[in-house]
């Protein structure tokens, strides 16, 4: 039996077909997989649970294959993403915690001591749960999906929730909001991408919403583990500091630089962004955004 590289919440070991995975440090997130995997175990996008043991919070699963993927990775990805997120309904309320809604008030504060006007965006940036129930990953980062000719499959579902899939569609116009690597996915291919998940889903709907409540949630600085309550906004005024592929200024840049974009959707917010970003080159030194994905080393 191999022990693979995992991060500091969980334990991974290789033995044949077969991964054995456990969690430690939080009962609940334990949990949470385990709910996640056997109420998406139909789609077809996810390891079968082979075993369970709950009170060492171990899970032995399939091992997933796993193919070098090209650059329309994303396609697959999407489509992956469409088929975890209609693993669930109504009947599954619940179940599993509910999408956290993002709270304005630190973005607000944030802005105001980057000696940025808010103007009239205050009134857009009013969020609400979406009412939906949707399987949402809540990490469908690099390294947590796989893939081959059955297309992408996903794995590592510690957070886990019931809500709104687009929030994790939008990870491609956005640049993956809370993984470690970061990058801008061309526009042709994001196009493609999402056509496909909605394609998928059987709707369109507007992504611009899913975008702003990334763009305003500071815990999408920090990786999981600091996600402790800290307001890592204010921080960002008088600090600046890597994770991985950039830095949290970095991230703030091109989000910013999405968001100022949604003119028609968002003009407030829009123009918010456009000030904002404007504000943040003049004081702050630019971080480069990677166009192609990287790899966790």
């Amino acid at each position: 039996m191999q022990r693979l590289k995992s991060g500091e919440r969980s334990r991974v070991w290789v033995d044949g077909d077969r991964i054995i995975k456990q969690v430690v440090g939080d009962p609940a997130a334990f949990d949470r997989e385990i709910t996640a995997l056997r109420l998406a175990e139909h789609t077809g996008v996810v390891p079968k649970i082979l075993g369970v043991d709950h009170e060492q919070r171990t899970v032995v699963l399939e091992r997933l294959r796993s193919d070098p993927f090209g650059e329309d990775w994303v396609i697959a990805y999407a489509r992956g993403l469409a088929r975890l997120h209609q693993a669930t309904g109504p009947e599954h309320a619940g179940l599993l915690p509910r999408q956290q809604v993002p709270d304005p008030t630190p973005f607000l504060r944030f802005v105001r001591a980057m000696d940025v006007e808010i103007g009239g965006a205050e009134h857009e940036l009013v969020f609400e749960d979406t009412g939906k129930f949707d399987l949402v990953h809540g990490d469908p980062c690099p390294g947590n999906d796989m893939y081959s000719p059955d297309g992408a499959k996903f794995v590592d579902f510690e957070g886990a929730a019931l809500g709104d899939g687009l929030a994790e569609v939008v990870y491609l116009r956005i640049g993956f909001p809370t993984c470690a690597t970061v990058s801008e996915t061309p526009w042709e291919l994001r196009e493609a991408a999402e056509a496909a998940y909605f394609e998928e889903r059987g709707f369109t709907a507007p992504l611009e919403d899913a975008c702003v409540r990334w763009f305003v949630n500071g815990d999408a600085l920090v990786q999981r583990a600091e996600r402790d309550g800290t307001d890592h906004l204010a921080r960002a005024v008088d600090e600046d500091w890597f994770w991985y592929s950039t830095t949290a200024r970095g991230r703030l840049m091109f989000r910013a630089a999405i968001v100022a974009t949604f003119t028609e959707t968002h003009p407030e917010t829009s123009a918010l962004a456009r000030r904002l970003l404007e504000r943040m080159n003049q004081v702050w030194e630019p971080q480069a955004i990677d166009t192609r994905r990287t790899h966790i080393s």
